[in-house]
């Protein structure tokens, strides 16, 4: 939505006409729509309906090495697609991505290689593990906002909405108890269940300086929705704790599941870079150098291994008979 809303400012249209989007229960688009942004579910949905996708001349699958249960199933369909519209342009994008094997999938198709516009981002690794990544979060938090001099606003990655709001709650009960003297932090919780209205907060302006020169920073704590979904401009600092939920299917008794499961090489990658999108910035690790290179697998494990493959199964045989 954002996306859509800042391409159509930049094309000086209204959003809906020319510049659109589609996400699930609500469809921001029109006739006149030539340019459409819409999540992964909302493609494979079209594609039940119109299996050829005649709708598009062109098609751009972004941040694909998230392997997401529709991402990877799209590929499988597009794939069958393109051999029967030559017309049909398909571009698979990512920023950190094993583009070779993407590359073998797709009949060896061309490669094209865009250097990245980041700025350096100095990464700092914790000596000992953290027993509690939680605190070890929230005092980095504190650290960070007392005794960093560079003006810049601080994102933390927690792995859901209860963690997020226990950590604004202490984080704004610690800078209160700092007294005047210090910086105001304005403290912003970002999870996908939030409405919309309050998501938008993140793209607020930070708090003014004090007069003693004492800093004004805002700290946005969010899921990993701000690993690839979103840019939020001005974030210098990036606190990482390694971890994530991730869904996970247990055959045996057919249970779905929330876990709390540590992140992958990749993604903590991605989270680094949020921090050098506008000026050079540090990402803090809370975890040991060691467990990066030794511990953390090279990519998350697709979706689609540790989903319950029923209603894959459902949506392949929908597409395909139709």
């Amino acid at each position: 939505m954002s996306v859509a809303q800042r391409v159509s400012e930049e094309m000086d249209v209204a959003l809906g006409q020319e510049v659109g989007y589609s996400i699930r229960f609500e469809d921001c688009s029109s006739a006149k729509t030539i340019l459409k942004y819409m999540t992964d579910g909302m493609l494979l949905r079209e594609g039940m309906s119109d299996p050829m996708l005649d709708a598009y001349q062109c098609i751009l699958l972004d941040e694909a090495h998230e392997r997401t249960l529709a991402t990877d199933i799209l590929m499988g369909v597009l794939k069958e697609v393109i051999k029967q519209r030559k017309d049909l342009k398909l571009v698979i994008m990512s920023a950190t991505l094993d583009a070779g094997k993407f590359q073998h999938y797709f009949d060896n198709a061309p490669l094209m290689n865009v250097p990245g516009r980041t700025h350096p981002v100095e990464i700092f690794y914790t000596p000992e593990p953290e027993r509690d990544y939680l605190e070890a979060a929230i005092r980095t938090v504190i650290q960070i906002h007392m005794c960093e001099e560079i003006a810049g606003d601080i994102l933390l990655f927690l792995t859901g909405q209860e963690e997020i709001e226990v950590a604004c709650k202490r984080i704004k009960r610690d800078i209160d108890n700092l007294g005047p003297e210090v910086g105001e932090l304005k403290c912003i919780p970002l999870y996908s269940t939030l409405p919309p209205n309050l998501q938008q907060r993140i793209f607020e302006e930070a708090p003014p300086n004090k007069p003693n020169g004492a800093i004004g920073r805002k700290v946005v704590v969010s899921t990993n929705i701000a690993e690839t979904s979103l840019t939020i401009d001005g974030v210098v600092f990036v606190i990482d704790p390694g971890f994530a939920k991730q869904k996970v299917y247990n055959p045996r008794i057919r249970v779905e599941s929330l876990l709390v499961s540590p992140i992958s090489k990749a993604s903590a990658q991605q989270r680094a870079g949020r921090a050098g999108r506008t000026k050079p910035g540090k990402c803090f690790r809370l975890y040991t150098e060691k467990a990066f290179k030794n511990e953390m697998q090279d990519n998350t494990y697709p979706e689609i291994l540790r989903s319950n493959l029923g209603s894959v199964v459902l949506q392949l045989k929908k597409t395909r008979n139709r």
